[in-house]
């Protein structure tokens, strides 16, 4: 019995030669490790959450926020100012509070100013 598994014209997409990657890792697994844990099924089959799961009481959707609801521009991930312009480091640090400030109000997460307010 055959122990190869073919995805047959799929597989040539993703042939290290096809991707001009001529080198070959030094160890690699010939198969994925199994997974670890189990899956919690939270929902009947009629698609209503079982007693006991918490919901939200705001929301059915819980804090998601969908691509609609999202600013258009999201800020990129910079991980280092060098080279960069004062004015350019002041923007890119001004578009990232107002981005973190708009999801906070979006997903209804307190703000710092009212995290520090309460005391605990």
């Amino acid at each position: 019995m055959s122990s190869h598994f073919s995805a047959n014209q799929y597989e040539n997409g993703f042939d290290s030669k096809r991707l001009q990657m001529w080198q070959l890792p030094k160890t690699y697994k010939e198969r994925p490790s199994a997974q670890d844990g189990y899956t919690q099924i939270i929902a009947t089959d009629r698609g209503h959450l079982k007693e006991g799961v918490p919901r939200s009481k705001e929301s059915p959707w819980g804090q998601f926020v969908g691509t609609w609801d999202m600013p258009p521009k999201i800020p990129g991930n910079v991980t280092t100012c060098m080279a960069r312009s004062k004015p350019a480091v002041d923007d890119i640090q001004r578009s990232k509070m107002e981005h973190d400030a708009f999801m906070r109000q979006a997903t209804g997460s307190p703000t710092k100013e009212t995290l520090a307010q309460v005391s605990f």
